[in-house]
């Protein structure tokens, strides 16, 4: 059986799209101690990640013209590290 670099890219891929996914819908569990932690509302902090969905939304037509434009390479690592990076600025 030979090893192909693709089964890598496809890994790498699916472990980005469950960070993603995982930690945008982790807030379930999250709302209620960081509504005491930061003394916001749970509405104020719904309305937050409401807004989020809807940029993401709207996003994903940017994101495809992008990529219809420069290649999905560059889309996806572009996305991958600003996913990063918003993780890093938002723990």
């Amino acid at each position: 059986m030979s090893f192909s670099y693709r089964w890598v890219i496809v890994a790498a891929g699916a472990l980005m799209s469950c960070v993603a996914i995982g930690t945008m819908f982790s807030l379930a569990i999250f709302l209620e101690p960081m509504a005491i932690d930061t003394n916001w509302s749970r509405a104020g902090i719904s309305s937050a990640m409401t807004l989020n969905f809807l940029v993401m939304g709207l996003g994903g037509f940017a994101w495809g013209a992008i990529s219809d434009r420069f290649g999905a390479r560059i889309v996806v690592m572009t996305g991958a590290v600003l996913l990063g990076l918003a993780l890093v600025l938002a723990s």
